[in-house]
């Protein structure tokens, strides 16, 4: 099984653990078409907003427009805040279904389980690793629906003003999306070792801590630190490669937004030209 379609199905059953709240999953989703449409709106605005008040100076926009960006922002505050609360719902009920349905799994475990794994390791796939299930459950699905109603939406304002500078978009689209793509790959691999130096850490000052006399009387104090030294180190290295890969993936989307827009500008330019 690829590491696509293994993400996907992990991903597949985290769905199904938050299909029973779709109450809140309505919501959310309602709040997101207003959202984008909202979006939409306002970038429909921005011809009228500098052609009438800025060059025309036409005084019978001098009310008009004022109030329908704040009817805008307004109605995209309150979809705003009905998306991010309904999302949110749905994560954390998920998290502490998840949590209920481990700590269940554990007190059901044989004995010799608890002698195969240190009982740190699992205190923290209880209390960090599902914790981690908030963002996999609710923010992913809110970036994904989000973005993609705001892009079609503003693809379709955009297609209605200029065809021209639409195909641009559409060249430049996939790029990103390649670029969004390997980064989230990498950061689920630097995630999961991430998680696991958790476990680990958890698990080396649980055992140093515990036996502290015996730490002290073999003089092993240098011994223990250093083991725990190594793994706060990965962790370190790990979360560094997690910032270092964000900012690269930033730099790389803002180039090709600065290429996307000089190509606009020229096709505005020659439009421009052609029609004086």
């Amino acid at each position: 099984m690829t590491t696509e379609s293994s993400a996907w199905a992990i991903y597949s059953r985290l769905l199904g653990r938050a299909r029973r709240y779709w109450p809140f999953l309505a919501a959310a989703f309602v709040g997101m078409l207003f959202e984008a449409g909202a979006a939409g709106a306002f970038t429909a605005l921005m011809e009228p907003m500098v052609n009438e008040t800025f060059v025309a100076r036409n005084p019978e926009v001098r009310w008009s427009l004022p109030a329908a960006i704040v009817g805008i922002f307004l109605l995209r505050g309150i979809a705003t805040f009905a998306t991010d609360y309904g999302m949110s719902r749905v994560g954390r009920s998920v998290v502490r279904d998840l949590r209920e349905s481990v700590m269940g799994k554990y007190l059901r475990l044989p004995s010799t389980r608890f002698d195969r794994e240190p009982v740190a390791a699992m205190v923290s796939r209880l209390n960090y690793d599902t914790e981690q299930v908030a963002q996999a459950s609710s923010d992913a699905i809110k970036v994904i629906l989000t973005d993609t109603l705001t892009i079609l939406v503003l693809l379709g304002v955009m297609f209605y003003n200029s065809p021209r500078v639409t195909i641009v978009m559409l060249v430049v689209a996939p790029l990103i999306a390649g670029i969004s793509a390997v980064v989230g790959r990498r950061y689920r691999r630097i995630n999961r070792g991430i998680q696991d130096g958790v476990a680990n850490m958890a698990q080396v000052a649980e055992q140093a801590l515990s036996a502290q006399q015996e730490v002290k009387i073999y003089g092993a104090q240098a011994s223990e630190l250093g083991r725990y030294r190594s793994l706060i180190d990965r962790n370190l290295r790990l979360g560094v490669k997690v910032d270092s890969t964000r900012a690269a993936a930033s730099s790389v989307v803002q180039m090709l937004a600065a290429v996307a827009l000089a190509v606009i500008l020229l096709v505005a330019g020659t439009e421009a030209a052609q029609a004086a």
